[in-house]
């Protein structure tokens, strides 16, 4: 059991979760698009591959994706117990804040749709990225400046980059 904990306490066990993760939900998308048969039906008529091509597309990478991810943690999994098996595993002391971050990127997720209808797409997506990206990058590089310039210019390019792919050129309505 201690040697089990100590295989979740490391980044083995993340990509084992996030393989199984990606290639769960690809897997579940798989069969809902192969299921539709009106959706399937329009693949590969004439010179229009129809609109089965964007799903199954995404879905291809996100199973590939996942296997990787699962194939990594595997391996990962194996040199880890090798290690450890003369080793006795680190105690487990999780900080009380270790999921802050993530609580709260959660909340603001909740909240950005409010925000959409209220200021509109582009701002909103561009103010909900700012605090995010520079704090992403203040945790690497622990410059604040930088983490500022960086985070406010990736955040335009993000925000413009979902615009005129998801409401220009898809026209995806808000």
């Amino acid at each position: 059991m201690r040697s089990f904990n100590a295989f979740l306490d490391r980044a083995v066990g993340r990509d084992l979760a996030c393989g199984l993760l990606f290639s769960g939900i690809a897997l579940v998308g798989f069969i809902n698009v192969s299921g539709n048969t009106m959706l399937m039906n329009t693949l590969g008529r004439g010179p229009d591959p129809g609109p089965a091509l964007l799903p199954l597309t995404v879905l291809s990478f996100m199973l590939l994706g996942g296997s990787l991810l699962l194939l990594k943690g595997l391996a990962g999994w194996a040199l880890h117990s090798r290690r450890t098996a003369e080793q006795t595993p680190p105690q487990n002391n999780v900080p009380f804040g270790r999921h802050t971050h993530a609580v709260a990127l959660f909340v603001s997720l909740l909240a950005l749709p409010s925000v959409v209808t209220s200021l509109g797409f582009l701002p909103a997506t561009w103010l909900f990225a700012i605090p995010w990206l520079i704090w992403l990058e203040y945790r690497r590089c622990h410059r604040l400046r930088r983490a500022l310039l960086l985070g406010i210019m990736t955040a335009a390019l993000l925000s413009l980059a979902l615009y005129l792919i998801f409401i220009t050129l898809l026209g995806v309505a808000l």
